[in-house]
């Protein structure tokens, strides 16, 4: 797969002039080779639901003459770079005008859309696949196969999902399905199950006419739902623009479940400062820098996503931005050949979970969590292998079926090890498997309470109010790593102590954490508290449970700030370990956007290996002769090996560093 892309939207209305008019083959070339670009998805059909090729199709754009699609194919092919073609999917402005009949319905009757779901709002309206609109669509996607022929290299489907639609279409199928149109459950499930069949339906057409072309149906994330229709997929992309919605958290929680799925994967970033179509603006260069260097970091391409404008003609400004980061990937590329990550440690999506979350507050701090202290993990679903893995996590509300219970407690017979927080791990009759240290006795009647440390020896504080409720627990032949603490009382109008919860009162004898050979359970909700509130005890009480089960006996330990991301991989194809480090800081300086203006260098920053667990992790022999390399100054890195670990220091670390250690 093609690592520097451009996704080149070009949602174009009615216009007064004649579509692209400006367009000139030779600059468009020399714009795209000057940026280092190897790929760009060209628009063949748009959220308006013009068509841009030469058809007979009434959805032609009014204002194009000849064929301006195949002028940009054939002007990229010409220069080696690739052309997957831009097809929309939930959003057509022609048909939504045209066919009232075919759009997506809530249970109050609006209209689902883009921006707002009044009949007067600018923006899209969200087309059924229930309707006869899906057979419209697959005509226009035939044709498209068609027409391209056998230059096409790939389709990229967009605004593929289907909402809990009550239009007529969908009423009747589920009624005739035997689905209940008054159960919001079964409403949903139905609409997840049309999504499916969709992307099935539109993939057998797609393979009927072209049996090579790459096939990416994008449905806004990455989660592990997708396993069900994987096998249409030849790759993945994650659409994850930080200073859109999505932020600077969405990225690293999805491209760690996008790399367990064995398919090529990219991170698509745009160059607006805001999000799609916010013309007129550029994103910072160091920003920009940054999440494309993340993306070459986890092993994922990188795509930039852009708009052409209806003259026809690439901004300079943006692709001389573009280029700047482009020359760096394709600088180090090569050191995400072919890699493994090296992750030891495993979260469980919650998505697993019986209830289900798509994204959760939890999710989130836990990779806050163990990101900012530099260890490896991946996200994985029930599905994924546990043996690769010393360690797995439940976040927070994780209910388990017995399924799930048996597979977890196998893996604990095998040795490996689980921390869990709050209400995970908890099966259906709401109580703990029988090997868990502690059995549940039900939500406890306090909240906040306290968090009374008396063992955990890294974290420099006794008394740590948890603001949260909890559960209560009593031991099932574990050890208590900590106990409740209970305020004077419950904050109410009838008694209330100064501004916020009342002081500790008394430490009980109710467990708050306990552990047995195998698991570190918590009461309390702990991945939730550390993304809502960010008290560092949280964390450090999260880092410590880990570093307990894994005997502290980590792979890497660094002197690397929080704020940095330390990410490592294997080629064994190349003997080496890449390591790379990068320091740079988003930060919310206005109300509504999160943006990089500097890098931060680090100096003389402290990176330790634990060889044994290194040499297990690898299954390598223990006399292996390992050296050094600083693959972004060139230049060999003084090392040594004192009781066991490999220890080097990294000089200058300017926005990111790559390392790589050889092994022979």
């Amino acid at each position: 797969m093609r690592k520097r892309q451009i996704h080149l939207d070009f949602h174009t209305p009615s216009l007064p002039f004649q579509l692209g008019k400006e367009f000139d083959k030779k600059a468009f070339q020399q714009t795209l080779l000057n940026a280092h670009v190897d790929s760009i998805t060209l628009t063949g059909r748009c959220h308006h639901g013009h068509i841009y090729y030469d058809t007979k199709l009434p959805a032609r754009h009014p204002q194009m003459q000849g064929d301006f699609l195949m002028d940009q194919i054939d002007a990229v092919h010409e220069v080696g770079i690739k052309a997957p073609v831009y097809l929309t999917v939930g959003w057509d402005s022609f048909s939504a005008d045209s066919h009232r009949e075919w759009l997506q319905r809530s249970i109050d009757g609006s209209l689902y859309g883009f921006d707002s779901n009044l009949e007067l709002s600018p923006g899209w309206k969200m087309l059924c696949f229930n309707s006869d609109y899906l057979e419209y669509l697959k005509a226009q996607i035939i044709d498209t196969i068609l027409h391209v022929g056998p230059k096409l290299d790939g389709l990229f489907f967009d605004i593929l999902w289907q909402n809990p639609c009550y239009c007529p279409n969908c009423i009747q199928k589920m009624t005739k399905e035997g689905f209940d149109p008054e159960n919001k459950d079964e409403v949903l499930l139905f609409a997840e199950k049309t999504q499916e069949l969709t992307k099935k339906e539109i993939y057998e057409v797609v393979r009927e006419y072209n049996k090579e072309c790459t096939v990416f149906f994008n449905e806004g994330n990455v989660t592990p739902k997708i396993k069900k229709n994987m096998d249409n997929y030849s790759h993945i992309e994650i659409e994850s623009l930080p200073s859109g919605y999505w932020g600077y958290q969405h990225f690293p929680i999805t491209v760690r479940y996008a790399k367990t799925l064995n398919n090529p994967y990219l991170g698509m970033t745009a160059k607006f400062h805001q999000s799609w179509a916010d013309f007129g603006s550029l994103k910072n260069e160091v920003a920009l820098e940054y999440e494309t260097m993340l993306c070459l970091a986890h092993g994922a391409g990188c795509s930039i996503g852009d708009q052409l404008k209806p003259q026809g003609v690439l901004e300079q400004e943006t692709y001389d931005r573009i280029g700047k980061v482009y020359g760096l990937i394709e600088k180090y590329e090569h050191l995400i050949e072919e890699i493994e990550s090296m992750a030891d440690i495993a979260i469980m999506h919650p998505e697993c979970s019986l209830k289900q979350s798509e994204y959760t507050t939890a999710l989130a701090g836990a990779v806050n969590s163990l990101n900012e202290s530099h260890l490896q993990f991946d996200i994985i679903d029930d599905q994924a292998e546990l043996n690769k893995y010393r360690l797995l996590i439940l976040v927070d509300d994780f209910v388990m079926d017995e399924q799930l219970n048996n597979k977890l407690e196998k893996f604990v017979n095998q040795g490996g090890k689980i921390f869990s927080t709050y209400q995970s791990a908890l099966l259906l009759d709401n109580n703990f498997p029988s090997w868990w240290p502690c059995r549940n006795q039900g939500k406890n009647q306090y909240n906040p309470s306290y968090f009374i440390n008396d063992t955990l020896n890294t974290i420099k504080q006794n008394e740590i109010i948890m603001h949260s409720s909890s559960l209560k627990v009593v031991n099932n032949n574990g050890k208590t790593l900590a106990y409740e603490g209970h305020p004077f009382y419950q904050r109410n109008y009838a008694h209330y102590y100064s501004h916020y919860q009342a002081p500790l009162n008394k430490k009980t004898t109710n467990p708050v954490l306990v552990e047995n050979e195998s698991v570190i359970y918590s009461t309390f909700p702990l991945f939730s508290l550390y993304k809502e509130i960010g008290n560092i005890a949280y964390k450090q009480i999260v880092i410590e449970s880990i570093n307990r089960l894994l005997g502290n006996e980590s792979v890497f330990c660094t002197s690397l700030p929080s704020t940095a991301d330390f990410i490592v991989n294997h080629q064994p194809g190349h003997k080496r370990l890449i390591l790379t480090v990068l320091h740079y800081i988003p930060e919310r300086r206005s109300l509504k956007v999160e943006t990089i203006e500097e890098k931060i260098p680090l100096f003389n920053q402290e990176i330790e290996v634990n060889l044994n667990a290194l040499y297990q992790q690898l299954n390598l022999e223990e006399r292996a002769k390992l050296s050094v390399f600083d693959e972004t100054s060139n230049q060999e890195v003084s090392s040594k090996i004192v009781d066991g670990k490999l220890r080097f220091t990294i000089e200058k670390i300017d926005g990111f560093n790559i390392i790589s250690i050889n092994y022979e």
